[in-house]
């Protein structure tokens, strides 16, 4: 109508073009907002780790500039094409209202919108799927050691000036206390506890074995000073052999145990215990294998079983010291009474972290939680957009074919056929946008393994069941538009058209 007027096409695209300059700017400010709120909510929150660690995020002139670009380009890049589009179309095709016939066409070209959004969400929601029954599988992971009814404390004799002779006297002193605390089942103390930020490693060298030329090529295990009562704390079993007692002091010949994963590759089929092996280098003292341990999760909850050394922090001292105490009911009411017997040994005792076992686990899930969160929070965000994308879609197509509609409905077409008609119609840039994303999701998963905890990156029932929801979604918001078309008397249609 403006063209048949003598309205200008720069002038009309103008015009076309303020009004989604005006829209994206409203949707940059309303981003604003949500980001700042989000930021606040990030920097409030505190990983679980030992020590203290903040994000410092800031909201400045430079975010508020980026954001103002942004959404202006949006509206450009978004509003200049279908203004050039529209305005293309000469005064007299317009009123004659033969645009109708283009229909298709125009449906075509939302449609390659809808199969681009449905995708997209269907990858984040599969992502985020995964991440979610990964988490809850992670609860059943055979750990090697039992979190639940006991907890632990930390301290480093060490790093507070400590000697030897006095650190290992404190440590003695401190089990002995802890032991004869009511309820306490069993208590132990190790410088490295499984699933942690930090852990000890060190190069193997078995009796009867060759040294390699380069000693970095000297294979590498898991390492760790305990003492006797610390398997029996973590509720790890000896498979073999014998547990460490208070007779393997720095007195008596050196041992060690080793985990089933290390007996099996250094010497499969035999019985290892009577064993030696060297730690750090080939030339240090022999230390006899005197029990197997059943494998355990050490640096993560997705690793293969891996070999570990055990010796008696008797005869290794290390300051560096966890206490573990394994209750009888309910551990978290046993940090206060071991807190109080620490510092009754010496008050100079700097305890640094004082928990329940279990929450060790919240650490190596962590990235995990937070990615599938991420992953979540898109999900639905695209998942949304998707909706509107489809019934927005489908409101332009019902609203351009309506004359054919109302044709079809004069001529004896039941409203059912024309509500199945309209409902394929959006259907169809779905179902294509759903083949389309689990292709995408086939490929990108892969790079979640690490991030899965028995769950493989391509389910099918992840799969399935986020194809289903989208389906779901998309038949949802095809259905009000098609239900406008279907009950849309042929008399209105026709006299509107």
């Amino acid at each position: 109508m403006s063209l048949a007027l003598g309205a200008g096409r720069l002038r009309l695209v103008r015009r076309l073009l303020t009004e989604c300059v005006v829209l994206s700017l409203g949707g940059g400010v309303l981003g604003f907002f949500l980001a700042f709120w989000l930021v606040r909510l990030v920097s409030a929150f505190r990983p679980p780790v030992d020590f203290p660690l903040a994000f410092d995020l800031e909201m400045d002139a430079r975010v508020l500039l980026f954001t103002f670009l942004v959404s202006l380009s949006a509206g450009i890049l978004f509003g200049l094409l279908p203004a050039l589009r529209v305005t293309r179309v000469g005064p007299r095709a317009a009123l004659s209202d033969e645009l109708s016939g283009e229909s298709a066409g125009r449906w075509s070209k939302g449609g390659g919108l809808v199969v681009f959004q449905v995708a997209l969400s269907l990858v984040l929601l599969v992502g985020s799927g995964l991440m979610m029954r990964g988490l809850s599988r992670a609860q059943a992971i055979e750990l090697g050691f039992d979190p639940e009814s006991a907890v632990e404390v930390s301290f480093d004799l060490t790093l507070q000036g400590y000697e030897e002779s006095r650190g290992r006297e404190l440590q003695r002193e401190i089990l002995e206390r802890l032991r004869a605390l009511p309820g306490v089942a069993a208590a132990g103390i190790a410088d490295f506890v499984p699933v942690d930020l930090h852990f000890s490693r060190t190069r193997i060298f078995v009796e009867g074995e060759p040294v390699p030329q380069r000693l970095n090529e000297a294979p590498i295990t898991f390492f760790s000073r305990i003492s006797p009562g610390y398997l029996s704390a973590m509720s790890t079993l000896v498979v073999a052999g014998r547990d460490f007692t208070d007779t393997d002091d720095e007195s008596a010949l050196p041992v060690a145990l080793v985990s089933e994963a290390l007996a099996t590759r250094f010497w499969p089929g035999e019985d290892p215990l009577g064993k030696r092996l060297s730690l750090r280098k080939p030339d240090a003292p022999r230390v006899e294998v005197v029990g197997v341990v059943a494998d355990s999760k050490y640096a993560g909850l997705n690793e293969q079983p891996q070999p570990f050394v055990y010796v008696p922090i008797r005869q290794s001292y290390s300051g560096t010291t966890t206490v573990i105490v394994r209750g009888d009911s309910d551990p978290g009411r046993l940090l206060p009474s071991i807190r109080a017997e620490v510092q009754r040994v010496d008050p100079a005792i700097a305890v640094f972290a004082a928990r329940v076992l279990a929450e060790r686990l919240s650490l190596p899930l962590f990235p995990a939680r937070i990615v599938a969160t991420l992953l979540g929070a898109f999900a639905v965000l695209s998942l949304s957009l998707a909706a509107i994308g489809i019934y927005g879609v489908m409101s332009q197509m019902v609203s351009r074919r309506r004359r054919e509609i109302g044709i079809r409905v004069a001529l004896g077409a039941r409203r059912e056929d024309v509500l199945r008609l309209a409902m394929r119609a959006g259907m169809a840039p779905s179902l294509l946008g759903v083949l389309v994303g689990a292709g995408a999701a086939m490929v990108l998963t892969r790079w979640m393994t690490s991030l899965l905890f028995g769950v493989s990156p391509r389910d099918p029932w992840t799969f399935a069941a986020t194809a289903g929801l989208l389906l779901l979604v998309a038949a949802l918001s095809c259905f009000a538009p098609a239900r406008s078309a279907a009950t849309a008397s042929p008399m209105v249609s026709l006299r509107s058209e």
